[in-house]
């Protein structure tokens, strides 16, 4: 099964609404709290250029490598970063 990250913050309506959206269709997800996952969410800072949230880290079944989506650059609403996520799941 693919395993799906999302750095989200406290208070992110974004956030929370992926996080809601993602639970009604059973799709699982680690949530990544920025603030209480601050070196690692800097360490993707770094990598990507962005600070944008939700950020969004897909890694297919049995890889430890894996995609990326930024909202804004890789995605522009919820609708589209959900269809990219379940295409993970419903090949």
């Amino acid at each position: 099964m693919p395993k799906v990250f999302i750095f989200t913050l406290n208070g992110c309506i974004h956030c929370s609404s992926l996080k809601n959206r993602l639970d009604r269709i059973s799709i699982p997800y680690i949530d990544l709290e920025i603030t209480d996952n601050k070196d690692l969410w800097d360490e993707v800072v770094k990598q990507i250029k962005h600070e944008f949230l939700p950020t969004t880290f897909i890694t297919p079944e049995g890889s430890d490598t894996g995609d990326i989506y930024i909202p804004s650059i890789d995605y522009e609403t919820e609708d589209e970063i959900v269809d990219i996520i379940s295409r993970y799941f419903f090949k």
